[in-house]
This record gives structure tokens, C-alpha cells and sequence, in this order.
């Protein structure tokens, strides 16, 4: 049987709130697919919202004969899983056995009734939808049933899995302890090449940062950098442009280009319900250029904050904060149009170099421009086609990038943003990339600083004193001082997500995925998330999203757009978390929305009180001030 030119696998993890909607995109999915030798092998993967409906393998190749298939009923998957009518689309085991079985182990018949099995095709396209929200791993393809989600690290191991050839797969398990079983499934090819188109119909995924993570995996990327509508991509009018006679054998950047083209056009007619959205295609081999003039970029803003004391510092502060203010923005306004914000930092600094007369000190802001109009050109080059439909995206360029307003918003997000490829690729200095520069700028520049109590203050002026329970630690020989505590997340200490940490997903780690393991998952071990492993979202452990752990999105949670919100975990959107969240155990309070969302960037201590200016008091009520803070 000559092989196709394209397979096109979509995984709708909808086990949330998003399960009718998909079910209804099912049905469209099913209806586009075309006979002939040009129309593609088409696939889908079905998780609802319920424990009593099945998970569905489904398969449209041929529009005679549409193929359901419950996921628990087929034998021999490659990587075990628990045998149960709704599995969990959030582990990636769960992806690797549905492309198995779309390349391998679907039964196909002929017209003369011959029976072969797998439908392997010359281009491979795979597309995800479900909540996300960005980088970050809170309410990624959130699956309610098992209360768990996937890790941005899990999804890249999961891709490259899936890409590497038999060879490559041998190299890896070289040395190992396997049987003759898990020899065979750990070296059992899946594509074996670069996915040819990998997309996204889920929130905010189009950032630089995301794109970054899966350069070395896809050849295109399509990705929104906002929000995306609950009901999805409108595949009948998108799959329809590859299901047509002749339009099969396009390659893959013109398909990625029809692609958003179809969809912008198709959210036309919702723009009199007020419906914003944006889509952009990429040429992922583009994004090691751009990112290399981005750092450029970073360097330059960075050398304008040298000097607290010089012009330049002072007024850079302003435009930073100006240009920011201005820029076209998604996920809470802390992401970022990247040529937005280009564009705007230009003519910030062609302004300030004519009001500040010239000077040698201006030479910088020509540096700026530049490097400005470097990553501008290196931007059109990454992005093939970007198109927005409806007024909040209408500054959108295709790529955006993490750009928090305060310094907690950027210490919520640490541990993931930091353990991103982008974050800590060996081969760039990370003083000297964009995560410095927000460092720099939001725990130096532009962070309004904590005021210690005056002692001795003027007569009439503000009265501030230290205030709240006082620690008995002396005897410990520790000191009891709040602010000199190396407490999780501070500067100097070395937790989880923490610079000189070896935590999972920091430089100097070997976990699952980093450089120097020798397959998904540790050294050693023969897929992270097999069967016997407790690591990030198996069974029998209490990680991130675990059952008996209240972290992101356990039962009883309302995280990734559950029934009666809306954006931000909102009704009608795919963007993960919400209102009425149990994020991070913290029973009830929004603690991880609520720094991320952050616009002053106030260094604040909790045991700080104050008058406007100092009251008269009883001698009983000035001994209990004096002693409050030991």
C-alpha cells in the first residue's frame, strides 16, 4: 500500500470543561475527511469528562469506513496502562500509545479486503487541544478525572520519543538492564522523523520560550499568543484545505500558512459577539536566530542600567515602563508581543535621543535601536504567517514573550520559566539573555523598595515600626530575624527552581529530559512515568497533581476553565486556572493567580505597620511596640 503524504494525528485531552465542544469538533473532523490518494490519513484522540465514557481512538482515513476504537480495549499497548474506560490524557504514555497505534497497529483493509497495519504517510502533522497557560505546567491539557496535568518538560521527553529513529532509540538504551520485552518497546520506532507541523489549540502557546522548547522535535509551529476560544479551531474549514484533491502534497510552511489563514477567516463571523482571537504559523528552524538577536537585545537593555546614577539609567526606566505599558499583551498582560514591543522601544528611543540633545552617553540608545530593528528582522523571518480576527490581539506579530509586571509574578513562575531550554541552554550566558534582564530590571529598576522604621523619626513625620509575633529561636542558636532568613524561593537559598539548585530541570540535573540522561526519563530507567516509577504524575506518588496532594488542579479544583468562568480559566476560553482555585495546597486562596497577576512591583514584608504619622500612647502600649519584633 504506497504510503500517503500526510497523517494527521489531533489529541483532544477533554477531560474538563471543554469535553462538548470537542465532541462536536469530532464530528466535524469526521466529516472532512476526503477519498483519494491526496487526502490525508486523519486520526483523532478523544478524552471526555466522565469515568463512564470511554477514551476513543478514532480513525477517518477512510470516510467508508470511520474507525472508534475504545482506548482500553486495545491489546498490547506499547507502554502499559492502567486498563480503565476513561484514561489519563495527561500522561504522556498515553500520547506515545495512540501515535503507535495510528503509525503501527491500526487495522487497515483494502478494497480487495487485504488487511495491513499502520498508517504511515511522508509528512506528519500532530496537533494538541486542551487548557494551557504558556510554559507554565499549571492546568497543561488538564485531564479532571485523575486530577492530573501534563509538565512542560514530560511534553517535550513525550515529542522526542516520538521523533527518534530505531538507531538513535538503540543508542540510547546501550548499556542498560532490559529485558528482551522492554529492549523491543523502548526501541520500537514511532515517526522517526521531525514532526512536519505541530500545533496547538489551546491558550497562549505561542511564545518564543514555548517554540524554543520544541525547535529540535517539528519543522512548523502553529500557536495562538492569547487566548483561545473554548470551542477550538474550526477544523472543517482548516483540514479542509489539506483534504482536497491536489492540496496534500503542499509542504509544510505552505500548509502551516493555509492553516491560519482558514482559521482567521473562519472567526470573522464572531466578531459582532465580541470574539478576539490570533494565530501565527512558525518556521521553528528560524527560532535559534531570532533568539540569538533577542539576547542581543537583552544584552543592550541590560548595559542602559549599569549606572543608577547616570541620565541614561533614569530615563530608560521610564521608557521600559512606557513601552511596556503600551504593548500588546496576553496571559494577565505578562506576556508580551515581541515586535510589539520592538516597535514601540524604537520610537521610545528615537524620541529620547532628540530630547536628551545627543551625548556620548546616547551612543547606547542607537545600539538599542538597532538591535531592536535586529530582532524585527529575524521575526519575519520565524514567523510564516500571523493574522488576528476582532480588536484585543490587533497589535499580535506572532511570537510573544514572558514580560511580568512584578517581582512575584516572575517568583511564581520561576521554577518552570527557569527550567525552560530557553532559560538554561549551556550554549548562551544566562546573565546575558532575557532572564537576566528581567532580574535585573524587576528585583532592581523598577522595584519600589521596602523602608525600614526610623528609629528616631522627625516629629509629625510618617511613623513606621516592625510589628506581628515574636520568634523565640535563640536557643537554637539561629538567628530569629525574619528578613535574614533563607527561607524557600529567597535569594540565597538553593530550593527547587532556585539558581545552584540541581533540582529536577536545573543545569547539572540528569532528569528526565536533560542532557547527559540516555532516554526519556532518568538514567537508568525505561520511560519516565512507566509502570513501577513513581516519578511527576504516576501512580503512587504524591507529585504535582497527584491523588491525596492539592496541587494544581486535584479534585475539588476549579483550575483550567471549569463551567462558570471565563477567561483565565474563563467560560469560553482555553486559558487554565480560575477563580476559586485550590492551587498549591493552599485550601481555597488564589495565591499563584494572584502574584502572577501582579502590576506593582512593591517589595512587601509581613511584619511591617505604620501611622501617618506617630500616635500618643500608654507606656504599656510602647513597651508592647518595642517588643513585637524581638
Amino acid at each position: 500500500m504506497d504510503r500517503k503524504e500526510w497523517t494527521i494525528m489531533i489529541y483532544m485531552a477533554g477531560d474538563n470543561n471543554l469535553a462538548v465542544d470537542m465532541a462536536y469538533a469530532l464530528e466535524q473532523i469526521k466529516g472532512v475527511a476526503g477519498e483519494g490518494p491526496d487526502s490525508p490519513n486523519l486520526f483523532v484522540y478523544y478524552d471526555g469528562n466522565s469515568p463512564s465514557i470511554p477514551t476513543l481512538y478514532c480513525d477517518f482515513s477512510d470516510p467508508k469506513r470511520a474507525k472508534y476504537v475504545r482506548s482500553f480495549k486495545v491489546p498490547d499497548k506499547l507502554y502499559p496502562t492502567p486498563a480503565k474506560q476513561n484514561e489519563n490524557a495527561a500522561d504522556k504514555r498515553s500520547v506515545i500509545n495512540f501515535v503507535d497505534w495510528c503509525v503501527n497497529n491500526v487495522e487497515v483493509v483494502n478494497e480487495n479486503g487485504e488487511i495491513t497495519y499502520g498508517r504511515r504517510a511522508n509528512k506528519y502533522a500532530l496537533i494538541f487541544s486542551g487548557h494551557s497557560l504558556g510554559f507554565q505546567d499549571i492546568g497543561l491539557f488538564k485531564d479532571e478525572t485523575s486530577g492530573k496535568t501534563m509538565k512542560m518538560n514530560d511534553l517535550f521527553i513525550m515529542l522526542d520519543r516520538l521523533v527518534r529513529t530505531e538507531d538513535e532509540l538503540k543508542g540510547y538504551v546501550k548499556g542498560l538492564d532490559l529485558d528482551a520485552d522492554e529492549l523491543a518497546r523502548e526501541t520500537t520506532e514511532l515517526l522517526g522523523q521531525p514532526l512536519d507541523l505541530l500545533g496547538f489549540d489551546a491558550c497562549v502557546m505561542g511564545m518564543l520560550e514555548v517554540g524554543y522548547q520544541f525547535s529540535s522535535v517539528a519543522r512548523t509551529m502553529i500557536a495562538s499568543e492569547g487566548s483561545v476560544p473554548s470551542a477550538g479551531w474550526t477544523y472543517a474549514k482548516i483540514l479542509g484545505t489539506l483534504a482536497n484533491e491536489n492540496r496534500g502534497k503542499c509542504d509544510p510552511n505552505a500548509f502551516a500558512e493555509r492553516f491560519v489563514r482558514e482559521f482567521i477567516r473562519s472567526q470573522d463571523a464572531f466578531t459582532i459577539g465580541g470574539s478576539s482571537v490570533d494565530m501565527a504559523a512558525w518556521d521553528l528552524s528560524k527560532l535559534q536566530d531570532l533568539t540569538i538577536a533577542f539576547d542581543g537585545l537583552a544584552i543592550t537593555l541590560l548595559a542602559c542600567f549599569d549606572d543608577p546614577n547616570s541620565r541614561i539609567y533614569r530615563q530608560m526606566e521610564r521608557v521600559v515602563l512606557q513601552v511596556h505599558w503600551k504593548c500588546q499583551s496576553y496571559m494577565y498582560d505578562q506576556n508580551i508581543d515581541l515586535g510589539d514591543f520592538c516597535e514601540l522601544l524604537g520610537k521610545e528611543c528615537t524620541t529620547l535621543i532628540d530630547e536628551l540633545g545627543g551625548g556620548g552617553d546616547t551612543e547606547i540608545l542607537v545600539e538599542l535601536q538597532a538591535a531592536c530593528r535586529n530582532v524585527l528582522t529575524e521575526l519575519d523571518k520565524a514567523v510564516i504567517l500571523s493574522g488576528f480576527s476582532g480588536g484585543e490581539y490587533q497589535y499580535s506579530n506572532g511570537i510573544s514573550v514572558f514580560f511580568p509586571w512584578s517581582r512575584a509574578g516572575y517568583d511564581v513562575s520561576r521554577k518552570n520559566y527557569e527550567g525552560l531550554f530557553f532559560a538554561k541552554d549551556s550554549g548562551r550566558s544566562k546573565q546575558f539573555t532575557w532572564t537576566g534582564f528581567l532580574k535585573k530590571y524587576l528585583y532592581e529598576v523598577a522595584l519600589r523598595k521596602f523602608e525600614p522604621p526610623e528609629v528616631n523619626g522627625s516629629a509629625g513625620s510618617r511613623y513606621r515600626y516592625y510589628s506581628g509575633v515574636r520568634f523565640d529561636e535563640g536557643s537554637f542558636g539561629g538567628n530569629a530575624v525574619a528578613s535574614e532568613a533563607k527561607l524557600a524561593g529567597q535569594e540565597g537559598s538553593k530550593l527547587a527552581g532556585q539558581e545552584g539548585s540541581k533540582l529536577a530541570g536545573q543545569e547539572g540535573s540528569k532528569l528526565a529530559g536533560q542532557e547527559g540522561s540516555k532516554l526519556a526519563g532518568q538514567e537508568g530507567s525505561k520511560l519516565a512515568g512507566q509502570e513501577g516509577s513513581k516519578l511527576a504524575g504516576q501512580e503512587g506518588s504524591k507529585l504535582a497533581g497527584q491523588e491525596g496532594s492539592k496541587l494544581a488542579g486535584q479534585e475539588g479544583s476549579k483550575l483550567a476553565g471549569q463551567e462558570g468562568s471565563k477567561l483565565a480559566g474563563q467560560e469560553g476560553s482555553k486559558l487554565a486556572g480560575q477563580e476559586g482555585s485550590k492551587l498549591g495546597g493552599s485550601g481555597g486562596s488564589n495565591a499563584f493567580f494572584n502574584n502572577l497577576r501582579l502590576f506593582k512591583n512593591i517589595e512587601s514584608r509581613w511584619n511591617i505597620s505604620g501611622f501617618t504619622k506617630k500616635p500618643s500612647e500608654s507606656e504599656s502600649d510602647a513597651k508592647s511596640a518595642d517588643s513585637s519584633h524581638g
